[in-house]
């Protein structure tokens, strides 16, 4: 059967967090095999140029419940509470009659680790099953609407994505007639490199493309030591932590090639098991006959440098298309003819306005996104010729959330231009060095572009709400460092646990 009868279809996001656009078949790469992203990417709108602004979790995230840049909606860096005042995407969605639903991990509620999400806090989203934060794939803590905790073994994206297809199971045989809104977060493929002994094993370290100037042991070295000396001023938390080589190498000691290697290789290895339960999803839409009438937005919130430009693997808060460049592609059989589409697109900000645009639902007019419903149509090939790119300040805290210095920056068809307050920091030829191993920033035949550039930012900064002093301060409510969570996790959630498959 199929829901023609509904006025706004089903909607399902699908987001693995860290994944890179070019860790796809069907964006090029010529190893990874994910047979089931590139279905949808034959059959839906696969974006060949869809970046994040800020390539951080938190930032991100709430970008994509609020349709704002970070100094909008407030969460300027990862682990502080998403501020309740203002207009969500899931509220929307249920006020025009959708059943809500969110899997998985959500990274919007500050500290607590894993930690409960209340209901009033879930800002829309009716059926809730998930944590607030952590990445432990092999025996990870959820929570039920009373706060109950409850402990699996399982791989963590297989039993989420069995809790999404019960979710969707649920609301598509509804006697109501109402569409659904379901929303999957998955932690893979993110670090820690935890799965099972299977996927680590399909793809081998010496079969895995290494990314362009990787390694460059002498660059991870000089790009340490200006973080260190010029960016941090010799603060003893500014070395960056490698996590390659797992805890067995010090922070700030590049990593060898045969560890990056691996990384990429577990890395994939991750990506493998996103594609296979992405598969399932499809196939259970087909069974239900709710694929034509169904929405699928699969998408990422940023990469992983992977070795590239001398940041260490795992490292992703960048303005370089390793972190910001993501896969985005939209299924929707019903309205939206399968093509390739170069637009740019602003993947956080730009989802909100979009999907109201789409069901026709007015939305909050101090949003900073800009809807590409005309290109989903095939109407427009255009949507951004800017993309803004931001990381705030954090000037406290520890090593691993030490980042003193903001960044600020533009990136176009044509170039990557970044900055700090204080100094301009690159500037990428995009036509030229895709992959961006030139940096011209020093060239003084590019000096009025830049200055340019700087005169664009500031305007959109002024535009935005947007300062360079603005910043988080560490820590946030409630804050638990990975020791004391693992504490709190050993003595307090798992005796009170309900141990299930």
């Amino acid at each position: 059967m199929t829901n023609t009868a509904k006025k706004h279809p089903n909607i399902l996001i699908i987001y693995p967090d860290q994944m890179r656009y070019d860790t796809m078949t069907c964006s090029g790469n010529p190893v990874i095999k994910t047979p089931n992203i590139d279905r949808l990417s034959m059959e839906g709108v696969h974006f060949s140029e869809a970046y994040t602004s800020y390539p951080i979790c938190c930032p991100f995230r709430a970008s994509m419940q609020t349709g704002k840049y970070a100094q909008g909606h407030g969460m300027v860096q990862n682990h502080f509470p998403l501020r309740g005042d203002q207009t969500f995407l899931a509220d929307c969605l249920k006020g025009a009659g959708y059943r809500t639903g969110y899997i998985g991990k959500w990274h919007l509620e500050g500290g607590p680790k894993p930690g409960f999400v209340p209901p009033e806090r879930r800002f829309g989203f009716e059926h809730f099953v998930g944590f607030n934060r952590g990445h432990d794939y092999q025996g990870s803590i959820y929570f039920d609407d009373a706060g109950q905790a409850y402990h699996s073994k399982r791989y963590e994206p297989d039993y989420q994505t069995d809790q999404l297809m019960e979710f969707i199971d649920t609301a598509t045989k509804a006697d109501d007639g109402k569409p659904w809104f379901g929303y999957v977060s998955y932690g893979p493929p993110h670090f820690p490199m935890q799965m099972p002994d299977h996927l680590r094993k399909i793809y081998s370290a010496d079969e895995v493309p290494l990314p362009p100037g990787v390694p460059n042991a002498a660059l991870q070295e000089e790009y340490q030591r200006i973080r260190s000396e010029q960016y941090c001023k010799g603060d003893p938390r500014s070395p960056h932590k490698s996590h390659a080589a797992y805890d067995k190498k010090p922070k700030g000691e590049p990593e060898t090639e045969d560890e990056i290697r691996q990384f990429i290789a577990e890395y994939y290895g991750m990506i493998h098991n996103v594609d296979w339960n992405v598969g399932r999803v499809l196939n259970q839409l087909d069974a239900l006959g709710i694929a034509d009438d169904t929405m699928v937005i699969f998408l990422s919130d940023h990469g992983d440098m992977l070795g590239q430009q001398g940041s260490f693997c795992g490292i992703k808060c960048e303005g370089y298309r390793a972190a910001m460049h993501v896969p985005l592609i939209i299924r929707y059989p019903a309205r939206f003819k399968p093509h390739l589409s170069e637009a740019m697109i602003d993947v956080g900000v730009d989802m909100m306005p979009t999907l109201l645009d789409l069901c026709g639902i007015p939305g909050p007019d101090d949003m900073h996104g800009i809807s590409y419903l005309p290109v989903l149509d095939g109407t427009s090939d255009q949507h951004r010729d800017t993309i803004w790119f931001q990381v705030f300040t954090q000037d406290d805290g520890q090593m691993g959330e030490f980042t003193p210095y903001a960044q600020r920056g533009v990136r176009t068809r044509d170039w990557l231009y970044v900055r700090h307050k204080d100094r301009r920091v690159m500037l990428y030829d995009q036509r030229g060095d895709y992959d961006e191993q030139n940096n011209l920033v020093d060239r003084p035949e590019h000096s009025a572009l830049m200055d340019d550039f700087d005169a664009r930012i500031a305007a959109h900064m002024a535009a935005t709400g947007d300062d360079w002093d603005m910043a988080a301060n560490f820590p946030p409510p409630d804050f638990m460092s990975h020791a004391e969570a693992k504490e709190y996790l050993e003595n307090v959630l798992l005796p009170a646990a309900i141990e299930v498959p």
